[in-house]
């Protein structure tokens, strides 16, 4: 495992831009799987200020999505929302295919189905994925099975809150249930990235990369992949007790 740890969220966003960048520039036809969130959102700027300057050819690259949320599509908490208001909207140059969940359907079996064949289809040479602060993965929360597969998750009370004030929502108005990627979905990848930012993701940090290999921490299987890049800023390493560059 390549840990890198930075400064601040700033540097954190350029490491992640960067691990990025490498990706698409060494592959052609690079299949990405990438996530959302607050430790991303520097990172996605980036990634669009790269593509409009011509910094970065996307329109041979494969971007499909970790998860989606058990939820009408155009609500502004959802994964679909995210990528089109930080991402697909904003860029003047589309990839070759972007793939995304859809948790709005009446039939979420089948939606898992077709998903199941579209990850068949682009085998992923990066997979990028958030810190829960109860250390899980996608929406693998803890006590998820490590061979666990493409399914609806029930959110902890923790990832709820965290949602809650990500986008800034009431308790009535957040999602409970998640479609996601499982554990062994994840790791099936080629390079897992993984950004971690801020002192709430400092327990989570510390067991996932120095606790044992637990299903209560769903992230320290990732001790047990041959290519992962864990980047995070101090305060996300300041309970760490060995020392990383």
């Amino acid at each position: 495992m390549d840990v890198i740890q930075t400064k601040n969220y700033a540097e954190l966003s350029q490491a992640a831009y960067k691990v990025i960048e490498e990706t698409i520039k060494k592959n052609n036809g690079a299949v990405i799987n990438t996530t959302t969130g607050a430790s991303y959102d520097g990172t996605f700027e980036l990634l669009v200020e790269a593509i409009n300057e011509d910094k970065l050819a996307i329109d041979q690259a494969i971007f499909t999505n970790l998860d989606e949320y058990v939820a009408e599509r155009d609500k502004p908490f959802t994964v679909y929302t995210y990528m089109h208001e930080k991402f697909y909207d904003l860029i003047k140059t589309q990839p070759k295919y972007s793939g995304l969940l859809d948790g709005s359907t009446k039939n979420l079996q089948a939606e898992i189905n077709q998903y199941n064949e579209l990850l068949k289809k682009y085998s992923r040479d990066l997979q990028i994925v958030g810190l829960g602060v109860n250390g899980h993965l996608a929406a693998n929360e803890p006590g998820t099975p490590f061979d666990s597969r493409l399914f609806i998750a029930d959110s902890d009370e923790s990832t709820i809150q965290s949602t809650i004030a990500y986008q800034k929502l009431t308790s009535e108005e957040a999602p409970t249930q998640m479609l996601t990627m499982g554990l062994a979905d994840i790791m099936e990848a080629k390079h897992i990235l993984v950004a971690s930012s801020g002192i709430r993701k400092a327990q989570a940090v510390k067991d996932t990369l120095e606790g044992p290999i637990s299903e209560d921490c769903p992230a320290s299987i990732l001790q047990t992949h041959p290519n992962v890049t864990f980047i995070m800023d101090e305060d996300a390493a300041s309970l760490l007790e060995k020392n990383y560059r």
